[in-house]
């Protein structure tokens, strides 16, 4: 669960508070899809008994309190700062409510959108918007109507890597159902961030992410598990490989405050609603899951360099230096480059690798 709602990254910028759309950004036709009652506009007839007047007012004020509140746009500083505003939210709703048989609750609204111009963004908010927006406003129907809540928290949570903003969304369904969305944007490119961007710069194939994952989750399923009775239909076993069978590489992941790869999970039980939702890291920060690196050629020239690396850690290969000629260093299944004259890096994928080093003579690399 998100221990922050609606927060950025600790690392990225302080965010500022307007209680406005950003600047050079209107305000999303959709903040006013809500039907408006007719006797707020035309007027109704006093309510017949003291009770109902009561209510009607109650209702009313409620109504008005939304409306100011759903205007309020919180904002999140882009992490370089050529963004001055990244993320608004199309609905910033706190309150609380009381239906029309006495249920009292307290509701926490706030649906974030892109603050970009170009095609992803835009794709990336109708998604938000469709997932995410169209629930909040069954809610504030049910408000209008004087039933209950189905849904009392929509919450998201900013983490940047870089240029990248990935938004975790969080909501509720019934008290005890936890639903989560998550997707990233890269301000410098305008870009979508997918799945096969996320590996690449870890350095891990997809073979290896879905490996992982069900590594992690069979351990998560194994630690909710609740046994069933003895004769039951169902067993532990058909229902780990229902969980399993859920598992899917295109399934969004996002990187978390810690830079690692994240996303959630679909965990089978035997009651309630028969599956619930969790998060998870395949790849934890214990995981002792690592390649080894041998240098090959010319290992003279190597001062140091590190024996092995887990996939997506940045390795070093320190050289000597070289007066009467020049050398050439290449990573078998990776991608290198030289930092300086005597520094070369390239990030560990998820194989064993050798590092070519080659004396080549006169300075003719």
């Amino acid at each position: 669960m998100p221990d922050a709602p609606h927060s950025q990254d600790p690392d990225a910028p302080p965010s500022t508070q307007p209680t406005a759309a950003p600047p050079g950004e209107q305000v999303p036709d959709t903040m006013d899809m809500r039907e408006v009652p007719p006797g707020l506009i035309e007027g109704q007839e006093k309510a017949s008994s003291e009770e109902e007047g009561v209510n009607e007012m109650k209702r009313t004020l409620s109504f008005f309190l939304m409306l100011c509140m759903l205007f309020s746009c919180a904002v999140v500083s882009y992490a370089d700062g050529s963004q001055q505003n990244a993320v608004y939210e199309l609905y910033s709703a706190d309150g609380y409510y009381e239906d029309g048989v006495g249920n009292q609750e307290t509701y926490t609204f706030h649906v974030p959108q892109i603050n970009a111009d170009t095609e992803d963004a835009e794709k990336i908010n109708e998604e938000i918007r469709a997932d995410f927006g169209g629930r909040v406003e069954e809610q504030f129907k049910n408000m209008d109507r004087g039933t209950s809540l189905w849904s009392q928290h929509t919450e998201w949570e900013a983490f940047w890597n870089g240029s990248q903003l990935f938004l975790l969304i969080t909501a509720d369904m019934n008290g005890d159902i936890i639903e989560y969305g998550a997707y990233g944007y890269d301000f410098e490119t305008g870009k979508r961030v997918t799945n096969d961007m996320i590996f690449d710069q870890k350095g891990i194939s997809e073979e290896l992410y879905m490996e992982k994952l069900r590594e992690a989750v069979s351990v998560l399923f194994d630690e909710l598990y609740v046994p069933v009775p003895e004769g039951a239909t169902i067993s532990h076993d058909s229902l780990l490989e229902d969980t399993l069978s859920w598992l899917s590489v295109e399934h969004p992941a996002f990187l978390n405050r810690y830079g690692e790869i994240e996303t959630w999970v679909e965990i089978a039980t035997p009651a309630g609603a028969g599956k619930y939702a969790h998060l998870i890291m395949p790849f934890s920060a214990d995981d002792d899951q690592s390649f080894d690196i041998t240098i090959v050629g010319d290992t003279d020239l190597v001062e140091s360099c590190p024996e092995s690396a887990k996939p997506g850690e940045t390795v070093t290969v320190i050289t000597y230096d070289v007066t009467d000629g020049d050398k050439k260093i290449s990573v078998s299944g990776a991608d290198g480059e030289s930092i300086n004259w005597f520094e070369y890096q390239f990030v560990m994928p998820d194989h064993d690798v050798e590092v070519h080093v080659e004396f080549i003579g006169n300075g003719l690399a």
